[in-house]
C-alpha cells in the first residue's frame, strides 16, 4: 500500500518523504556557510527559526494577516467574478428600465389611438354633425325659426369722462407757476 496516498489522522506527524530527487539535500544553513549560526544577528536567527518551524508545521501556510493561501486565491476568484458580472448586470438593469418606459409609452399611444378612433366614428355619424352645427354655428334646417335671447349684461360700463381743457386759475397757467418757482429759486422776485 502506498503511504503517500494514505489519509493522515489529525495530530499525527507528517511522514518524511523517502527517496526522490530531493531526498539527499541538506538545508542551506549547513556548516558549509561562511559564518557560524551563533554569530548571526538575532533578527536573522529568529527569521530562520520561524521559517524552519513553518516548514515542519503540518497546517496550511498562512499569509501575514491570518489568511491562508487558498483563502486568498478564493477571494481573488470571487472578486474577479463580481467584477466580470458587474457591467452585464448594470446593462441588464438599464435595459429592463428602458423596456418598462417603452411599455408605458406603448400603452399611452394605444389609448390615444383608441380615443382618436372613437372621435372618428363620432364625426362620421350624421346626427352628431347636425347637433354640433346647431349648437356651435347656430344653423337651422329649412323651415325652422330661430329665436336668439340676449340677456342684458349685469352692469353697463360707465361712459369715460370727456377730456376737458385745464382751467386757468387765478394765479395763472401751470407754466407761469413753474417759471415763477424757477425765478424764486434764483433769488429773483416773481413778477
Amino acid at each position: 500500500m502506498d503511504l503517500s496516498r494514505r489519509r493522515r489522522r489529525p495530530g499525527a506527524p507528517t511522514p518524511r518523504p523517502t527517496g526522490g530527487p530531493r531526498s539527499g539535500r541538506r538545508p542551506r544553513s549547513s556548516p558549509s556557510s561562511p559564518r557560524p549560526a551563533a554569530s548571526r544577528p538575532a533578527g536573522r536567527r529568529q527569521f530562520a527559526d520561524r521559517l524552519a518551524r513553518s516548514a515542519e508545521d503540518d497546517g496550511p501556510r498562512r499569509i501575514p494577516g491570518g489568511l491562508t493561501g487558498r483563502a486568498a486565491v478564493l477571494g481573488l476568484v470571487v472578486c474577479a467574478l463580481v467584477l466580470s458580472l458587474a457591467y452585464p448586470l448594470k446593462e441588464y438593469l438599464a435595459q429592463r428600465g428602458e423596456l418598462a418606459s417603452l411599455e408605458q409609452q406603448r400603452v399611452a399611444a394605444q389609448k390615444r389611438v383608441s380615443d382618436l378612433e372613437a372621435r372618428r366614428r363620432q364625426l362620421a355619424d350624421p346626427a352628431y354633425v347636425k347637433a354640433q352645427a346647431r349648437k356651435r354655428l347656430q344653423y337651422v334646417l329649412p323651415g325652422e325659426s330661430v329665436y336668439v335671447v340676449v340677456t342684458p349684461s349685469p352692469a353697463a360700463p360707465a361712459a369715460p369722462p370727456t377730456a376737458s381743457s385745464p382751467a386757468v386759475g387765478s394765479d395763472g397757467s401751470w407754466y407761469d407757476r413753474l417759471w415763477g418757482t424757477v425765478r424764486t429759486a434764483d433769488g429773483a422776485t416773481p413778477q
